[in-house]
């Protein structure tokens, strides 16, 4: 069994960070309802007294963890200022099998953990998804689509689909069909308006 760290401040800022990589790697191996405080603790390597320092609940924790960790993965290709939005709307699904994509999706495993729409996980689940489909619009609008909005429902379809299915079919097939799809909404959203601001 891991040995606990001692109590209080002793890991400093780091005490937090290593809580929110515990809960990711728990919650990925055996899901959030399952993961107890204890798993925590013993993954994180800190007390009981420190992991609740930081997080005053199991819940506090988990709305954290989805409001720091639930997209990240997706924001980090979403940032790239380097390549151009049309560019960085496909990357989104080519780079859906990279290592940094915690399995399950963090957003859909919480929606679906905690059913209850009045919860508050449930409820920072579904804000995370429209801070997602946010980002996408506005990624589709400068790309030049047509309908902005009806392009970011149908892209954050096919992704949190395409996260659904990794789970239980080959990755390779996957992102290759997602990443098709991707390209096809934005031809019908893009090509077809004649507004096309990508390149």
């Amino acid at each position: 069994m891991p040995t606990a760290a001692p109590s209080g401040g002793s890991l400093g800022r780091g005490a937090r960070a290593r809580i929110l990589a515990a809960a990711q790697a728990c919650f990925s191996r055996q899901g959030m309802v399952a993961t107890s405080v204890n798993d925590l603790r013993a993954q994180a390597r800190v007390s009981k007294r420190t992991l609740y320092e930081h997080f005053a609940s199991k819940d506090e924790l988990l709305i954290a963890y989805l409001g720091e960790c639930g997209l990240s993965a997706a924001e980090a290709v979403l940032d790239r200022e380097q390549l151009t939005p049309r560019a960085r709307l496909l990357e989104l699904f080519t780079t859906l099998g990279a290592a940094e994509h915690a399995r399950p999706d963090p957003v859909l495993a919480a929606a679906i953990e905690f059913p209850d729409r009045t919860h508050p996980v449930h409820r920072a689940a579904a804000d995370q998804a429209a801070r997602l489909l946010e980002r996408l619009r506005a990624l589709a609008a400068a790309a030049g689509a047509a309908d902005p909005d009806q392009a970011a429902r149908q892209l954050a379809l096919v992704y949190a689909g395409a996260g659904a299915r990794l789970l239980v079919d080959d990755a390779e097939v996957v992102i290759g069909d997602a990443h098709r799809l991707a390209a096809s909404i934005l031809r019908q959203a893009i090509d077809h308006s004649g507004t096309d601001q990508s390149t």
